[in-house]
């Protein structure tokens, strides 16, 4: 009648069939959770620089590129979005602007990778920016800038959840002040 290869075939899927439907349990039921993060981010300085990017741009002969420098303050609790299915979150501040050319710019500043639920409240001032701060036409001159924490809650098994805080009034980006070499 069944010999062993049916029976093991039989048992396999529906050992395969149950862990499906149990990861898809775990899935929903995580996004059930509640949760309610909060966090403020600012900027504690804003420096514009001329100079050229790097030896190897393009248009390393040209010196009038202008450059932000920033120091940002971070104050987020995330806490509430670690639960038993929640395997890191990535936090990262972005800054959001429009320009004459382009009526939507978005830049992130600074990032980072959480993993455990003790590292999710972030107490932070004078971060620098991880990441330059150059806009396609080269120039901050009369550009308003809000910047604003966005996370993601990577999950063990389902669907990523997204977020961000309120963002912050609009820095005006000042005149460069001076050049790098």
């Amino acid at each position: 009648m069944n010999n062993l290869q049916n029976r093991a075939n039989a048992v396999m899927a529906f050992s395969i069939s149950a862990l499906f439907c149990l990861l898809g349990a775990i899935a929903l039921s995580s996004l059930l959770i509640p949760a309610s993060p909060s966090g403020t981010v600012s900027l504690d300085s804003l420096v514009v620089l001329t100079g050229r990017y790097d030896k190897f741009w393009y248009d390393y002969k040209t010196r009038d590129n202008e450059f932000a420098d920033a120091l940002i303050r971070i104050d987020a609790d995330l806490s509430s979005l670690f639960h038993w299915n929640t395997k890191q979150l990535f936090v990262y501040v972005v800054a959001e602007y429009t320009s004459p050319t382009h009526p939507k710019n978005q830049i992130v500043l600074w990032d980072a990778i959480i993993k455990k639920k003790s590292d999710a409240v972030l107490r932070k001032k004078n971060i620098p920016n991880k990441y330059s701060v150059i806009d396609v036409n080269k120039k901050w001159q009369n550009i308003h800038a809000n910047v604003s924490l966005h996370w993601n809650v990577v999950p063990y098994v389902g669907f990523m959840a997204f977020g961000r805080s309120q963002a912050s009034e609009a820095y005006a980006f000042p005149s460069p002040s001076s050049s790098l070499p």
